[in-house]
């Protein structure tokens, strides 16, 4: 039987504070990437351009499953490419025009924002170095995978995301959601890497409000300490310590999972 392990990208692998993949980490990808019964995947909100941040491990991953799972690639073959519609792009846009709201269009290789401001720049920093341009139409030439909505209360982003019943709201930092179609998530994408897979046991690591379908259907489930979701933690199986401990490898060695 082999092993699938898929990680989220941000504070599970990459300590967005620090900007570097912690020590143990890089030692605990490499090993498994060289076990020929062990399978390694991403499972991020990113998509593949702000992946050059981890852009040296990125050879270790079999599968990538992207923009919290609309678009899934198997080494560098597409197996899964479900772009949003147009016309429920432009029905967020018409929705929030007059409110204060940045509005983020999340492609595969490209992104762009309906305006900036300070609260972009915020929400961009953890992002190291990912600037989207200024294009309110950006949808019309360029696939739409995921939206973002900044907002200075997240309570208007609640308020509006009751009148578009077909997205769900993915919180990342206060005042920041991601919105995606009900059916996609990081869960879904794994599914359709695990189509190409048999006789497999599955394992997932995550720190997000994202990860938490993933982690349900997962064997093992495995949330990072240093997440701000209860939830996330209470449907996994084990807490790894927390990301500015540097202590996955061991922690992964303790369980005998290396």
């Amino acid at each position: 039987m082999k092993t699938i392990i898929f990680f989220d990208v941000d504070n599970t692998i990459y300590n967005s504070s620090t900007a570097k993949i912690p020590d143990q980490t890089l030692k605990l990808l490499k090993l498994l990437s060289e076990k020929e019964d062990v399978v390694l995947g991403l499972a991020t909100g990113r998509g593949l351009k702000k992946l050059e941040i981890i852009k040296d491990i990125l050879p270790y991953f079999t599968y990538k499953v992207l923009v919290n799972g609309a678009f899934v690639v198997k080494n560098q073959e597409i197996i899964y490419d479900n772009p949003m519609q147009i016309k429920d792009i432009i029905e967020v846009l018409d929705l929030t025009k007059g409110y204060d709201i940045n509005i983020g269009m999340v492609g595969i290789d490209d992104e762009a924002v309906n305006y900036w401001d300070d609260r972009v720049g915020y929400g961009m920093q953890a992002l190291r170095g990912i600037f989207p341009k200024v294009n309110e139409t950006f949808y019309v030439d360029h696939k739409v995978y995921q939206l973002w909505m900044f907002a200075d209360l997240e309570s208007l982003i609640l308020c509006i995301a009751k009148k578009l019943p077909k997205f769900r709201v993915i919180p990342w930092h206060k005042g920041g959601v991601d919105f995606t179609y009900l059916n996609m998530s990081k869960a879904s994408g794994i599914q359709k890497c695990l189509e190409h897979e048999s006789d497999y046991r599955l394992i997932s690591v995550g720190d997000g409000a994202n990860d938490i379908e993933m982690i349900e259907l997962s064997d093992i489930g495995i949330a990072m300490d240093n997440t701000r979701f209860s939830e996330l933690k209470e449907k996994a199986d084990y807490i790894a310590p927390h990301i500015h401990e540097d202590q996955l490898y061991d922690f992964f060695k303790k369980l005998n999972l290396v």
